[in-house]
C-alpha cells in the first residue's frame, strides 16, 4: 500500500478519488444532477433501493452487506424513536470499515458525519443522527481495537495517517456517494458531530479538507495529541509517586466547590468559571500525619502537579492543567488506577500513545518519559504532523461559507477546556472577522462529553436534545446557522433528575458564547434559563 506522507501526495489522489467518485454519481443518479442542491420535495425511494446499493461501485471500496433497518423504539441516548433506514457496510482500501445509514422514509434532505472517540477502533453509533431526520456515517479510521488500546499503530504509519485524519475524509467522500446513489440527489447540507476524538476529527477536517462541511460541531476535542500525553504522563507520574485515595476525592470536590461556588454572585452548586477561582490545595493538608478528610503532604503535591500541569526543569509550561472544581470524576480520569478503574484515562491512553505512537514498545512512560527532551524528540514531531489538529487558520474553512461551533465542559477531567479556549483565541487572532463563523460554548459542571453535576445535555454527541428546536439542540443550531444565518447567541443546557431523560427536569440553564457567562437576574427560579442573561464576567 502506497504510503501518503504529505498533504501534496494526500491530495493529489483525493483529487483523483473526487473526480471517479463524481463521475460514478453522474452516472448513476436517477435524473439529478450533480453539483445541485436537494430540491424542496425530499424523494421516499422505493423498497428495492436499499439492496441495489450492494452492487454499486466504488472506487477502491467494496460493500460487504445492505439491510433494511427497522423502526426501533428509541436511540440509547434518546426517547425519540429511530425511523427505518438502510444500512450499508463496506470497507475503504481493505483496512477502513465504514458505515452509511439512510432514512427510508424520514430523510430530512441532509446528511452528518459522526465522530468516534479515544484512539476509535470502532464504527461510532449513528442511531442519534438517524433520530434527527439525517442520513449519516461513520468509520473506525481504519483500524480494529478497543477504544483505548493503542498497540495497532506500532510501526504502522500508513495507520496512524488513516487515524490522523485521512480516513475520515476518504468516507465523508464516499458516503456522499451513497447518499446520492440512494435518494437521487446530493444532500442539501454536509455536517459533522464529534467529541473528544470525534472533536478532533472534525477540526482536522476544517484544518485540512475544508470544503467537505458545511457545519461542523466539535466538543471537548483534542488538539495537541501530542502535548495531551505529555499531560496524561505529567499525571500519571504525579499520581504513582504519591497516589490520592479514592475516598478522598469528595474531600477535595467539597473544598473546591466551598472555594469556588460562589464567585459568580449565585450559590447554586456549580462552579461557573473555575478558571478564575484561586485555591490553594495546601489548605487541605493534614495538621498532622494522615486522616481521611485531609491529604497528606504528598497528596497535596500531586493535586498541585494535576492543577498545575507539565512543566520542565526551567519551569517552562508544556501543556495548561485542569482548573478546580468538581473533582468527583478524578478516580476514573486522573486518580484512580488500571487494578480498579481498567479505563482510567491518563495511564491507559498516554502509555499506548508514547510506546505504540512514538518511542516504541518497551517505552515506560511513567518511568522513562524525560519533560526536558521527550516534548521536543523527533518521534514526537513526526507524530504530532498527523495526529494534532491545532492550526489556527481556517481562513479556506471560512471562505467555503462553513460554520464551526466548539463546546466544552469546564469540568472536564480529561481533556483540559483551557488548552481548547486558549485555541479558540488563537483563530480569532488568525482570522479576520472569525467571528461570522465560529463560536465556542463552555459549560459550567459539564464532564468530558457527558455527566457531571451541571445542565449537561444540549444535543452534543452522546446528550439528548430536550427540545428538537435551534435553543435546545446544539445541532439544530448549526443547521439554522448554516441555512438562515442566524448566529447562536446562547444555548439552553437541561439538567434531567439522575441525569436520566426519562425523568423530570430538575434545572435548565443557558450557555454563552464565551467568554460571556450565563448571569442570575435576581428573582425567579434558579433552575430555569428563563432567569438568567448572558453577561460579561465579574
Amino acid at each position: 500500500m502506497i504510503r501518503y506522507d504529505s498533504r501534496q501526495q494526500d491530495r493529489g489522489f483525493v483529487a483523483l478519488l473526487l473526480f471517479l467518485v463524481m463521475l460514478a454519481g453522474a452516472l448513476s443518479c436517477r435524473g439529478s444532477k450533480p453539483g445541485t442542491l436537494a430540491p424542496a420535495s425530499i424523494p421516499t425511494p422505493a423498497p428495492d433501493e436499499c439492496a441495489s446499493l450492494a452492487t454499486l461501485w466504488l472506487p477502491d471500496a467494496t460493500i460487504t452487506s445492505v439491510t433494511v433497518v427497522p423502526v426501533a423504539a428509541a436511540a440509547p441516548d434518546a426517547t425519540d424513536p429511530v425511523p427505518e433506514y438502510c444500512k450499508v457496510l463496506g470497507t475503504l482500501e481493505q483496512t477502513i470499515l465504514f458505515e452509511v445509514a439512510l432514512p427510508t422514509t424520514a430523510w430530512n434532505g441532509k446528511f452528518m458525519f459522526a465522530g468516534g472517540g479515544r484512539f476509535n477502533g470502532s464504527i461510532p453509533s449513528l442511531t442519534h443522527l438517524l433520530a434527527r431526520g439525517y442520513a449519516a456515517a461513520g468509520s473506525d479510521t481504519g483500524h480494529q481495537a478497543p477504544s483505548y488500546d493503542g498497540s495497532w499503530a506500532l510501526n504502522n504509519l500508513e495507520a496512524q495517517l488513516n487515524y490522523g485524519h485521512r480516513a475520515t475524509h476518504l468516507v465523508t467522500v464516499l458516503a456522499k456517494t451513497i447518499v446520492r446513489e440512494y435518494y437521487g440527489q446530493q444532500a442539501k447540507r454536509d455536517y459533522f458531530l464529534g467529541c473528544s476524538n470525534g472533536g478532533k476529527m472534525g477540526l482536522m477536517e476544517v484544518q485540512r479538507y475544508p470544503e467537505d462541511f458545511d457545519g461542523v460541531i466539535v466538543g471537548n476535542f483534542v488538539l495537541d495529541r501530542t502535548r495531551l500525553m505529555t499531560a496524561f504522563v505529567w499525571n500519571a507520574r504525579a499520581v504513582a509517586e504519591n497516589p490520592i485515595p479514592e475516598d478522598k476525592v469528595p474531600v477535595i470536590a467539597k473544598a473546591t466547590l466551598a472555594a469556588c461556588d460562589s464567585q459568580d454572585g449565585l450559590v447554586d452548586g456549580l462552579i461557573d468559571r473555575p478558571d478564575r477561582c484561586k485555591f490553594d490545595p495546601k489548605i487541605l493538608t493534614c495538621k498532622s500525619g494522615d486522616a481521611p478528610d485531609c491529604l497528606t503532604p504528598g497528596q497535596v503535591a500531586t493535586l498541585e502537579k494535576l492543577y498545575g500541569g507539565p512543566r520542565n526543569s526551567a519551569g517552562e509550561q508544556l501543556f495548561p492543567g485542569y482548573p478546580p472544581g468538581h473533582e468527583d470524576d478524578y478516580p476514573m480520569y486522573q486518580t484512580g488506577s488500571l487494578s480498579n478503574h481498567p479505563t482510567t484515562i491518563r495511564i491507559r491512553t498516554g502509555n499506548d500513545f508514547m510506546k505504540y505512537f512514538v518511542f516504541g514498545p518497551k517505552f515506560d512512560s511513567i518511568r522513562d518519559f524525560d519533560f526536558d527532551k521527550s516534548p521536543s524528540a523527533p518521534e514526537v514531531l513526526r507524530a504530532a504532523a498527523d495526529q494534532d489538529a491545532a492550526d489556527p487558520d481556517l481562513r479556506a474553512f471560512k471562505a467555503h461559507g462553513g460554520k464551526l461551533i466548539m463546546y466544552h465542559g469546564w469540568a472536564d477531567h480529561s481533556i483540559t477546556p483551557l488548552r481548547d479556549i486558549q485555541y479558540y483565541k488563537d483563530v480569532l487572532k488568525q482570522v479576520e472577522y472569525a467571528d461570522e463563523f465560529v463560536r465556542l460554548f463552555v459549560a459550567p459542571g459539564l464532564y468530558h462529553c457527558t455527566g457531571g453535576p451541571g445542565p449537561n445535555h444540549f444535543g452534543g454527541t452522546g446528550q439528548r436534545w430536550p427540545k428538537d428546536d435551534a435553543e435546545h439542540d446544539i445541532v439544530r443550531a448549526l443547521d439554522r446557522w448554516v441555512e438562515e444565518g442566524v448566529v447562536p447567541e446562547m444555548l439552553i443546557a437541561t439538567k434531567f433528575v439522575n441525569d436520566d431523560p426519562k425523568m423530570r427536569i430538575a434545572r435548565t440553564r443557558p450557555l454563552c458564547p464565551y467568554p460571556l457567562m450565563a448571569r442570575y437576574k435576581g428573582s425567579g427560579s434558579i433552575d430555569d434559563a428563563a432567569n438568567f442573561v448572558c453577561a460579561d464576567p465579574q
